[in-house]
């Protein structure tokens, strides 16, 4: 299997133990990523007796979730980091609390010389900080770009089908359609 692409990055907040209701019935999407990375993070738990590993707990704690993005759109950033928004002018308080949301997106690859479709989601994720680098323009241009953190954690109640516990859930498809269908159901509210 080849990885060979990024495509569709979408996300929905969580409000209230839901994902919030969709404008015109559109997930919201997460414009022009050219990169994500996940570091999960594991318990390392061990118990040994009698001269031998007894117990052991390698369960998930929780991930980073770093997302390098083309345009560090205001708007988005604000949302994403519970920043008030005031016609365009964003202001960042030591009160902000950062809102939860569900966050996915699609993954072509080739497997066999065939084109396929991973779904990678991650039903709560809060976003931490947003960074990037500027320098003045030289001799050439030079592109520079910003960075997007956020905390993977597992779900504490259920939402939208998922369990308690649950934090990751992926499934491969043969078509980009399919694969799109089956990441807004993830993200849309389910009564």
């Amino acid at each position: 299997m080849a990885r060979i692409g990024f495509k569709k990055a979408k996300y929905n907040k969580i409000v209230d133990g839901k994902y919030a209701t969709l404008t015109d019935s559109k997930v919201p999407v997460f414009e022009k990523v050219i990169d994500e990375k996940f570091a999960p993070e594991y318990n390392t738990a061990e118990l040994y007796a009698n001269d031998g590993l007894a117990e052991s707990d390698y369960s998930f704690k929780k991930g980073t979730l770093s997302l390098t993005v083309a345009d560090d759109n205001d708007k988005l950033c604000a949302e994403l980091l519970g920043n008030t928004d005031a016609d365009g002018e964003v202001t960042s308080s030591i009160d902000d609390v950062a809102p939860e949301f569900g966050y996915g997106h699609i993954i072509p690859k080739l497997v066999g010389g065939v084109r396929k479709y991973k779904v990678e989601f991650f039903p709560r994720v809060k976003f931490t900080k947003i960074t990037s680098d500027n320098k003045t323009r030289g001799e050439s241009v030079e592109f520079s770009t910003t960075a997007i953190e956020g905390t993977v954690f597992p779900l504490e109640t259920a939402l939208n089908g998922l369990a308690v516990g649950d934090w990751e859930k992926h499934q491969t498809f043969a078509t980009l359609e399919e694969a799109e269908t089956y990441l807004d159901g993830l993200l849309t509210p389910k009564a």
